[in-house]
């Protein structure tokens, strides 16, 4: 009773800026630049206090995240920040705790992970895509926007963890980055190889419908000069995966690109 009534009475310090802060969402950011409010500041005095009192229960952190957290899910922020910074050699923990309570929260969990700098980001992707696979291209988009330098290790992990959603995550982490077309292709390739026979309508419908017929060098429109650009990449990408010249010229063919252009498609250094 004693626990459930400070509960309560904490509780109440927080009730108030609740509804206020339901729709507020984590943003990615660069940890060096990582500043949390004033407001966020004080909730998370306040879910550290309950940390302690929990602790002092004989609560596991993980416990105690999660009951914080089903009870207080719009204040994903505050909650993670007091629990990274009493405990943060338990992060891995921590985040699993989190997204298992509140999987629908899991963008918001590692972003706050990400933001405070608790491990290498393609670690963290790897730990929230383990623990809800159903939103690994949620997770990976996420990542690469505070992350872009390393987008290609992120698309590598999660490709490796959860491979059922290659597609899927190849195409967010485009549309995230799409100057980084070629690298995405080749990770995600690379780490699932065995694409078997829908790897060039996977690959085509990353590229975009090309409507080649009839069309000449100078009438191409601004739209297919640039899917020839992104065709051009992906075929650069795949190359450096290992795809054979077969694959790839029908991908090509597509396109309006001739077997002497793909030839001359070198692997990208990286």
């Amino acid at each position: 009773m004693k626990l459930l009534s400070r509960a309560i009475i904490l509780s109440l310090l927080i009730s108030p800026v609740s509804l206020a802060a339901q729709q507020t969402l984590v943003e990615p950011t660069d940890p060096e630049l990582y500043q949390p409010s004033a407001e966020i500041i004080r909730l998370a005095k306040t879910y550290d206090r309950m940390l302690g009192y929990y602790a002092k229960r004989n609560f596991s952190s993980t416990r105690s995240v999660r009951v914080l957290l089903s009870n207080y899910p719009q204040h994903v922020e505050p909650i993670l920040y007091a629990a990274f910074e009493r405990e943060p050699h338990l992060y891995r923990h921590i985040i699993r705790a989190a997204i298992h309570a509140e999987p629908g929260f899991t963008r918001d969990i590692m972003t706050m992970a990400l933001n405070m700098d608790m491990a290498d980001p393609a670690e963290i992707v790897k730990i929230a895509v383990e623990a809800e696979p159903s939103y690994a291209d949620d997770i990976v988009s996420t990542a690469g926007k505070s992350h872009p330098e390393e987008l290609e290790d992120i698309v590598r992990v999660a490709v490796q963890i959860e491979p059922q959603m290659a597609d899927s995550i190849m195409r967010s982490a485009s549309d995230q980055q799409p100057g980084k077309l070629e690298s995405i292709v080749a990770a995600t390739l690379e780490a699932v190889p065995a694409f078997g026979n829908y790897l060039a309508t996977s690959l085509m419908d990353l590229i975009g419908f090309a409507g080649t017929d009839d069309v000449t060098d100078t009438s191409r429109s601004a739209e297919q000069i640039h899917q020839r650009e992104r065709a051009m990449q992906v075929l650069r990408g795949a190359r450096r995966a290992g795809v054979g010249n077969d694959q790839l010229q029908i991908i090509a063919d597509n396109y309006g690109i001739q077997l002497s252009e793909l030839n001359s498609v070198e692997p990208a250094s990286n």
